[in-house]
């Protein structure tokens, strides 16, 4: 798991809002943290202004912690999924103003809890995977819900978020480890971008980029030259990047 790093820095802000620190922390500022680690999430908890940090360690845990006057307080753990996380997100599914907790694991699960009061709500248990290499959330469609985008043994499946049907998947296999979704060309729909170079149309899903050079290990998106389109920015193993346009179908940087 890419994100080890999380409790190290949990452990340092823990002694820094002990006795000893007059000033609170605030979620701002613990985001500016945590935002380099992709297992780990600043997440609201409850109405009333409350806020923690979600984190998956490399044992296959998910922990939220939550943030008092008095330091970090465990708020839950889940520690029964038999397997290491591929990923997870927390999202309104239902568009409610509640959140909901998607986790994907390794072996193939996905599974969904409420985060107003971590209870279980659903499982991939009729539609299970050998493997999933990650997942990604997005309304990639006409209707109201998101869709659940998931590259699980090697194929990209689609799988509407209300009633849990598989909507689409591919038949090419995909070894990609990351994925990310946003409009990065002219046209109104979404993209749906690997992190290998291949970037599928979410309409249609016809492959619109396919480059000869990997976008990097972990990508975002960015308009970094500012013509209205966002670039797709990778990262590399030793912390290279690489810029690319899709809209132009070239390398910027």
């Amino acid at each position: 798991m890419r994100s080890s790093f999380p409790i190290l820095v949990l452990l340092m802000l823990a002694l820094l809002s002990g006795g000893g620190r007059a000033a609170e922390l605030d979620p701002y500022t613990v985001q500016q943290t945590f935002c380099r680690f992709p297992f780990s999430q600043v997440v609201p908890l409850g109405e009333s202004g409350a806020w923690g940090v979600i984190y998956a360690d490399t044992y296959g845990k998910l922990r939220v912690l939550r943030y008092t006057s008095k330091g970090w307080r465990l708020d839950w753990e889940l520690s029964n999924l038999g397997a290491k996380i591929a990923n997870f997100i927390v999202y309104d599914l239902d568009d409610d103003g509640t959140f909901e907790l998607i986790v994907a694991t390794v072996d193939g699960r996905i599974l969904i809890y409420s985060m107003e009061d971590y209870s279980y709500i659903w499982e991939n248990l009729e539609m299970r995977f050998e493997s999933i290499a990650t997942m990604e959330i997005a309304n990639t469609d006409t209707d109201s819900q998101p869709e659940f985008i998931v590259l699980a043994e090697n194929k990209l499946h689609i799988i509407d978020s209300l009633n849990k049907s598989r909507q689409w998947s591919s038949t090419r296999m995909f070894d990609a480890v990351e994925i990310v979704v946003d409009n990065v060309d002219k046209d109104d729909q979404l993209e749906i971008i690997l992190n290998t170079g291949v970037v599928i149309d979410s309409r249609f899903y016809n492959i619109e980029v396919e480059w000869d050079k990997p976008f990097g290990e972990r990508i975002m998106t960015c308009d970094m030259n500012n013509d209205g389109y966002p670039e797709v920015v990778g990262e590399f193993s030793d912390y290279s990047l690489r810029i690319f346009d899709v809209y132009a179908e070239r390398e910027v940087w």
